[in-house]
């Protein structure tokens, strides 16, 4: 132990002696560390960690895929639901939920009225999941049934922030969509099903007699017995699925369940619930941490070349030591206690440099990044840190010691007064290393590169509809204040008509959806009158959203054929529009003029529905996809005895001249002004809505370019640092060279041929490793190849350019070598 500590006492004098050096590796490797320490938090808040629920690896999503009518990923109906629950064998429960939001507001009239997020659940969610309420209990058989008693369970940060944490809060009574609900239970913070903002939970009520109890839209959550593998849960979920028709005949008005088993062909699929809840987030943030151990990589060649520069500075005295007894072990153990004292500082700065980025990422990160709320610096990432620490100090320690171990010692007593020319394998070793940092730098900046030139297309993209100067706001009429039709049609129609007299509002209008948004999204099929072959098949799906005249026209969305709708109240509830990929699909006509006229309906026994105009297609779901085929109910009392009539949640929007936020502002006055128990939520400016379409993409493509940066820099940092030291090294011959009749410019350009020479070899392998897993980046790219020519060419000039100022800076300063005084020197 003593031995140990006088090597590291004297590791650390020797660090003392060249402050410069030291804190040039220490910054490095905080960087380094630091970033690999901010990326492991995210994965393992993400990824790792298991959920917080009892035994998490036997809980699964359930879902659907029907591939006749391109119907993927589909979620339970209350057919399936009550299929699976009676007759699988491989669960020990399954339930369903929805996700939504309500207004809630106290019952005596105190404070202002809040917009949440709730979740509705079958009795058997929370249970199943087994979390049990820190306050009250879970909802009973009696509360899940149709009609049953309004209670609500809170969550912990409701019950501090509106009850003050009081024990007593179990029996009081919120005001939830107007109805009067007595609050049952408290859950615990850890217990965020199904997202962490959720804050409410309510009972589902569905009826278990009903004649057409719905399509798929719930979701499902399910609970394997113990042993049982999610294969052969699915296969037990299948054979049970034509059992369906003996629980639920009827799946809506004229469709069967055994039509939907025969046309539509279900196939039940079960996922890990952990896969549920990250979703497409994964392979983005496996992209990212590469990025990071890349930046990481390159950190560690950056600072073994420092450490080789350093190794050769000492050579001399290593020897002296060597030739005076020194062990070979005993300087090995030298080189490890220098790199480790300079890592162990490093990852001190390197878990504060992650504290304050997770800080950051969970205070403003994309809210596309699942379990945000769950991503911290604990234990787990402060043991990764340490780890990555270790092996760094043994990585980068191991080179210099394995190079001076393998020199004959005595050679450093010869030539260690001569300053005088460098053999070749002393260069080797450094220029490997700068060779991989270029290699490794030129990955980074193709990807962050392919990244950047999909953002830009994306941004290029017409959507259909143009987001400039669009504010708009949601607003939420509950049924108990606006249950009659009528009034709630009134409501909308002076609502809009205010917004329209705003100062340097243009236009006004409601949506049940806004485009690129998922929630509110609503696909059923598109029946034509005289198809005969809807009799045998379930026709291709629809998005159906509600709208009012005023919403294509705010929104900028053309009429292509026919008429828009009327005013809200005058309009019929027997009209529609259709987007002109519906018109092609269905009519087979792109000007829309051969749909006009003719009718359809949602259901093979609903109403018909006139179609009376064709508007501009949008990109409804993505700017990456396809412009969608969609369908425009009127908001309007509606004539079909199957519909619910007029929404109740809808979005208000309005085009501005002026500023965005200023009109956002007034639209909420507005909104209150007209009803002040109606809260206002989701505020955004339709381009902010644009943006979070792709977030994912932006929110990768900032980390991949900071990546690049510091790989760029960092390479080149290497690459001048070992040409400085060649011409240090050289300038005797250098001398030598130009005193025999060498030009100035010629000296300066056979030094920096070296360093381009370097940066070339990188390049080529840098390209090699592009085309081998730049594939990995395909899903996120949008109409660019991964082997994109003009990106990876713009790389690898960029890459160039930067090496030639690194290598010219010392080849200016070879060219100016006074012959004089370097013979001198010698």
């Amino acid at each position: 132990m003593t031995n140990m500590w006088q090597r590291v006492s004297y590791a650390w004098r020797s660090l003392r002696r060249a402050p410069l050096f030291s804190v040039t590796v220490v910054l490095a490797l905080t960087l380094g560390i630091g970033s690999a320490a901010a990326i492991f938090a995210i994965i393992d808040g993400v990824l790792l960690r298991p959920l917080p629920y009892g035994h998490p690896d036997r809980l699964v999503g359930t879902w659907h895929d029907l591939p006749p009518i391109s119907l993927l990923h589909a979620q339970q109906t209350p057919g399936t639901y009550r299929t699976y629950k009676k007759y699988a064998t491989t669960i020990t429960a399954i339930g369903l939920y929805n996700q939504g939001s309500v207004n809630v507001s106290d019952p005596d009239g105190r404070g202002e009225p809040e917009r949440m997020t709730m979740a509705s659940t079958t009795v058997e969610v929370i249970p199943l999941l087994e979390v049990s309420p820190i306050l009250g209990r879970t909802f009973s058989e009696a509360e899940d049934a149709p009609k049953g008693p309004n209670v609500a369970i809170i969550s912990e940060g409701l019950w501090r922030r509106r009850f003050g944490g009081a024990r007593d809060v179990i029996g009081k009574k919120l005001l939830i969509s107007g109805r009067s609900t007595e609050i049952i239970g408290v859950m615990p913070s850890s217990f965020r099903f199904p997202t962490a903002d959720t804050e409410l939970w309510l009972p589902e009520q569905l009826d278990p007699n009903a004649q057409f109890p719905g399509g798929f839209n719930h979701n499902g959550v399910a609970r394997l017995k113990p042993g049982v593998t999610i294969e052969a849960a699915q296969r037990d979920f299948a054979n049970v699925l034509p059992r369906i028709v003996d629980v639920s005949p009827m799946l809506a008005p004229g469709i069967t369940t055994q039509m939907l088993l025969d046309q539509a062909k279900p196939v039940p699929k079960l996922v890990p619930m952990r896969d549920d809840v990250v979703g497409e987030i994964a392979r983005t943030l496996w992209i990212v941490a590469a990025a990071a151990g890349l930046v990481l990589l390159v950190t560690c060649a950056n600072v073994a070349n420092l450490l080789l520069v350093r190794a050769d500075a000492r050579h001399r005295e290593l020897s002296v030591r060597a030739a005076l007894g020194a062990g070979r072990a005993r300087i090995m153990t030298h080189f490890f206690s220098e790199s480790a004292l300079l890592a162990a500082f490093s990852s001190i700065l390197g878990i504060a440099v992650a504290y304050v980025a997770i800080r950051l990422l969970v205070v403003t990160g994309p809210a596309q990044i699942p379990r945000l709320a769950e991503i911290r610096v604990d234990a787990s990432v402060v043991v990764f840190t340490l780890i990555v620490a270790a092996l760094v100090a043994v990585a980068c320690s191991a080179i210099p010691a394995i190079r001076f171990m393998r020199a004959d010692a005595l050679s450093g007593l010869r030539d260690g007064g001569r300053a005088g020319t460098v053999g070749s394998h002393r260069q080797r070793a450094r220029s490997a290393l700068v060779a991989a940092q270029m290699a490794l730098a030129l990955v980074v900046l193709s990807a962050s590169g392919l990244l950047l030139r999909s953002f830009q297309r994306l941004h290029a993209v017409r959507p259909g509809f143009n987001p400039d100067g669009v504010a708009t706001l949601w607003v939420s009429a509950p049924s108990l204040r606006y249950g009659n039709a009528a009034n709630l049609v009134r409501f909308f129609q002076q609502l809009t008509e205010r917004a329209a007299q705003l100062p340097s509002v243009t236009s006004a209008g409601v949506t049940s959806r806004l485009p690129l948004q998922q929630n509110g999204m609503n696909q059923d099929p598109f029946y034509v009158e005289g198809d005969a072959g809807n009799v045998t098949k379930i026709p291709p799906l629809e998005i159906y959203s509600t709208v009012d005249a005023g919403y294509f026209k705010a929104m900028g969305i053309p009429l292509v054929a026919g008429r828009m709708f009327d005013r809200i109240d005058r309009q019929s509830g027997a009209e529609a529009l259709i987007s002109s990929e519906t018109a092609i699909r269905f009519f087979h006509d792109s000007t829309g003029r051969a749909a006009i006229g003719k009718r359809f309906r949602e259901l093979p026994s609903g109403e018909w529905k006139t179609i009376v105009g064709v508007v501009g297609s949008v990109r409804d779901t993505s700017l990456q996809a396809a412009p969608t085929r969609a369908v425009y109910y009127p908001q309007a009392v509606s004539v079909d005895t199957f519909s619910s009539g007029p929404n109740h949640t809808m979005a208000l929007i309005a085009h501005s001249t002026g500023d965005v936020a200023t009109t956002t502002r007034a639209l909420q006055r507005v909104v209150h002004e007209l009803d002040p128990t109606l809260p206002t939520f989701q505020v955004r400016s339709m381009r902010e809505v644009t943006d979070a379409s792709i977030a994912r993409l932006s929110f990768m493509m900032t980390i991949l370019g900071v990546a690049a940066a510091v790989t760029l820099i960092l390479g080149i940092v290497g690459l001048y640092g070992v040409i400085a030291y060649v011409v240090t090294l050289r300038t005797r011959e250098l001398g030598v060279r130009i005193a025999l009749g060498a030009q100035p410019r010629a000296v300066a350009t056979m030094v920096a041929r070296q360093g381009l020479l370097l940066s070339a070899i990188g390049i080529a392998i840098g390209l090699g490793l592009v085309v081998a897993f730049a594939r990995f980046l395909r899903t996120f790219l949008y109409e660019i190849a991964p082997t994109d020519p003009t990106t990876l060419g713009t790389a690898s000039s960029t890459l160039v350019i930067f090496a030639l100022l690194a290598s010219w800076i010392p080849a200016r300063r070879a060219a100016r070598t006074d012959p004089t005084e370097a013979l001198r020197a010698d």
